[in-house]
């Protein structure tokens, strides 16, 4: 008779196996084939959760308190951190058994809370608050700091058909970065890399400058000009002869002195306006 103490050790064996252990192949005989994944955050089924984690970085760790259990439904009360956002996440995660694997799942998430952000005083997980994984520089950075930060990935831009993008980019940044194109779609370092060589076969006089720098503690606000004269499709534009100038802004947050992450916004509409007068 499987009870819901058996329950319990099942979801928490899984759990560790694929997030801590990252064990993918141990875990597939602990999620159903079937899966189903209610979670926002989440791509459907088994492939779409495996998936996720394999896009972590390796410094993904996940804890677990409080677990209750009722017939065939557990609740663990869980800490991901490592996971290369600003905060951990404390999650509720919901999981339904059925025939012995993990068949459906649902989740609730927070940001956890520093002892300065909980109007309560107390911590959301476990006896004591924990640091964030991107605590703020010992002394905020200055402007010539933050250039020299940034120049290898801007090096990339200028040219990447000349350069060894790969390097420039792992120059710069960690190997856990994320470029954010949107609030919360991201791109690897490697993926980004790809990124500058397709814009740079395209635009191969591609020059990208920094008209402004500022410093935020450990983050970093860049406004950029990129220009060019595209020589084959840009954005599924074909080349005209004529040439673009647009503004981008990205801002970077700084991790044992190399970039993090960054969020960024390119004016690619009116570049592809002016191409096409």
């Amino acid at each position: 008779m499987i009870t819901t103490e058996h329950n319990k050790r099942l979801v928490l064996e899984a759990f560790d196996t694929l997030f801590n252990q990252r064990d993918y192949a141990a875990a597939e005989k602990f999620w159903s084939p079937d899966y189903i994944q209610h979670s926002a955050h989440i791509e459907p089924g088994r492939e779409g959760l495996f998936n996720l984690i394999k896009n972590l970085p390796a410094t993904l760790k996940w804890a677990h308190g409080v677990i209750l259990a009722e017939d065939n439904f557990v609740i663990v009360h869980g800490r991901y951190s490592g996971h290369g956002l600003p905060a951990p996440w404390i999650v509720a995660d919901v999981v339904r058994i059925e025939s012995g694997v993990l068949a459906e799942h649902w989740d609730v998430i927070q940001d956890e809370a520093t002892r300065e952000q909980s109007k309560s005083g107390l911590p959301m997980f476990g006896t004591s608050f924990a640091k964030s994984a991107y605590q703020p520089a010992d002394a905020p950075l200055t402007t010539n700091e933050a250039r020299t930060i940034v120049a290898p990935l801007y090096d990339a831009l200028n040219q990447p058909g000349k350069k060894d993008v790969a390097a420039l980019l792992a120059e710069a940044c960690n190997p856990d970065y994320r470029s954010y194109g949107t609030n919360e779609d991201w791109l690897t370092r490697d993926q980004l890399a790809e990124v500058f060589k397709m814009i740079g076969s395209a635009v191969p006089d591609l020059r990208w400058t920094i008209e402004d720098i500022q410093t935020i503690g450990d983050q970093i606000v860049v406004r950029g000009e990129a220009s060019g004269t595209p020589t084959a499709e840009f954005f599924e534009a074909k080349p005209t002869g004529k040439s673009f100038k647009t503004m981008a802004i990205d801002i970077f947050t700084v991790k044992n002195g190399k970039l993090a992450s960054a969020y960024h916004v390119e004016n690619w509409v009116t570049a592809l306006q002016q191409i096409g007068r």
